[in-house]
C-alpha cells in the first residue's frame, strides 16, 4: 500500500461536542510546504430509504436548526460507539419514523463535505416494511413528522426544489432509479 502523500504534524483541538469534535490540523506534504484546516471529526452514519410494501416511500419532515427552518428529508442518523452500521439503520428507521425493516440493503457509501468532515455516510433501502406498535419515542431536540408520498412524488419534489437536503436527493434519485450508475469499488 503506497504511503500517504502528507502527514498531519499537528492537530489542535478546537471544540468537543455530542457528537462532533473539530480540530485545528497542520498538515505537511511530502515536498515539505504546509497548510492549515479546520476538520469536523464526525462517526459514520446511515441514511435510510424506506420504502413500503406498496412502492410509497416514507419521508420525514424535520426542522433543521444549523438552517433554522423545516426541511423534508429521508431518514438519517449518527452510529453509536461500538454499533454497527445495520443495527444504527435499524434503530434510526424505528425511532424517526415507527417501521420495521425485514430487509436493509446497503447501497453505496459516500462523504458528504470531504472539504471539512470525515464523517462517512452509507445509503441503505429499507424494504419488508411494518409499523411499530409501539416506536421508540424521539430525541427530545427532534421534530420530525413522517409523511408517506409515492415515489413519482418524492422525485417531483427533489426535482421541484422541495428536497434540497443532498443525501436525501442522493437516496431518492439512486435508490428510485432515477439515475443508475455503478459504484467504483470499495477502498
Amino acid at each position: 500500500m503506497p504511503t500517504r502523500p502528507f502527514r498531519v504534524i499537528r492537530r489542535r483541538l478546537l471544540y468537543r461536542g455530542r457528537v462532533v469534535t473539530m480540530t485545528h490540523d497542520t498538515i505537511r506534504w511530502r515536498d515539505g510546504h504546509t497548510f492549515q484546516r479546520e476538520v469536523i471529526h464526525h462517526p459514520r452514519s446511515v441514511v435510510l430509504l424506506p420504502i413500503l410494501p406498496d412502492g410509497r416511500v416514507v419521508l420525514i419532515r424535520q426542522f433543521r436548526a444549523a438552517i433554522e427552518r423545516f426541511i423534508y428529508e429521508i431518514p438519517a442518523g449518527t452510529s453509536e460507539p461500538g454499533e454497527s452500521l445495520a443495527v444504527c439503520a435499524r434503530r434510526e428507521l424505528a425511532e424517526e419514523i415507527g417501521y420495521a425493516a425485514r430487509r436493509v440493503t446497503p447501497l453505496c457509501r459516500f462523504f458528504p463535505a470531504p472539504g471539512v468532515s470525515t464523517e462517512e455516510m452509507v445509503l441503505y433501502r429499507a424494504t419488508g416494511l411494518t409499523r411499530l406498535a409501539a416506536p421508540p419515542a424521539k430525541d427530545q431536540d427532534e421534530l420530525i413528522t413522517p409523511r408517506i408520498v409515492t415515489a413519482a412524488q418524492a422525485l417531483a419534489m427533489v426535482r421541484r426544489g422541495q428536497i434540497v437536503d443532498a443525501k436525501s436527493m442522493l437516496g431518492l434519485l439512486w435508490g428510485l432509479g432515477a439515475v443508475t450508475w455503478r459504484p467504483t469499488g470499495e477502498r
